[in-house]
């Protein structure tokens, strides 16, 4: 079974080291710079890393966010090694309305992307479907050296393509970040409660009608939700401190409310 590590705990978890005492207590780890003399070691350093956080099975799971109507979606998994530093960074994402999704993986070295790879259902202009696969090469300091990429018609024949020199287009991982801690347009403030059908869902988001939400399925009521529920009205908007669960029932994957508390 994975383990996770959720935004609560993350308001500690830097990409270098974190607060990982149950004591409280905060201890240094040294940070360790890689610097690469050319792509191949680029591409045996993430393999090396995805062994590391395999082995460690420890992820860190944002919540799932959604805005609007056209089904525009984001998902941030971090998986971090034994010592639960950030390695690697997993954005799941839809921009909506058919027009692109996939996944971006940002593997870091200090905190910073040396390579990113992007994994794309995209539709192009002449409304072809478009399966990209885009690797992108960064120096120490984040500065892109190189992009090359592989496209076919379907995902399942993209194995068969031979990579391509592409112009270079660097990605940042300054969203996904934002949404593995709640921050910025995902921040986890009270917008609300929806019921449907048995069940009730705490809605949580920014003070944005331009940001995203996020829906938490309630299985019980605690002392936050007994003050929100009482006067929903005055609580708007207030900033809140959320645990969730991640459960899936016959293929279909939900988060649960686990609790939570204001925020002052």
């Amino acid at each position: 079974m994975k383990k996770y590590i959720f935004p609560l705990l993350l308001l500690g978890l830097a990409s270098c080291g974190s607060d990982n005492s149950s004591e409280n207590k905060t201890e240094d780890k040294k940070v360790i710079v890689k610097h690469f003399k050319n792509e191949a070691e680029m591409d045996a350093h993430v393999l090396e890393l995805k062994k590391i956080t395999e082995s460690a099975d420890l992820l860190a799971n944002s919540l799932h966010y959604e805005k609007g109507e056209e089904g525009i979606m984001i998902e941030v998994i971090g998986h971090l090694d034994s010592a639960t530093v950030l390695q690697i960074l997993e954005e799941q994402f839809s921009d909506g309305n058919g027009k692109s999704n996939g996944k971006r993986f940002y593997y870091l070295n200090n905190g910073l992307p040396f390579v990113t790879q992007e994994l794309i259902d995209y539709v192009d202009g002449a409304n072809e479907a478009v399966f990209i696969d885009r690797v992108s090469y960064y120096d120490e300091k984040g500065k892109i050296i190189k992009t090359k990429e592989r496209r076919a018609s379907f995902e399942d024949d993209i194995n068969n393509m031979s990579y391509k020199a592409a112009p270079l287009q660097p990605i940042s991982m300054n969203r996904a970040m934002a949404a593995l801690k709640s921050e910025k347009e995902f921040a986890t403030t009270f917008q609300g409660f929806v019921h449907q059908d048995i069940f009730s869902y705490l809605i949580v988001g920014p003070n944005d009608p331009n940001g995203f939400t996020s829906a938490l399925r309630l299985d019980y009521k605690d002392e936050l939700i007994n003050t929100l529920s009482g006067n929903e009205d005055m609580y708007m908007g207030s900033t809140l401190q959320v645990k969730f669960e991640i459960h899936t029932d016959r293929g279909f994957r939900f988060q649960v409310y686990a609790g939570g508390k204001l925020v002052d």
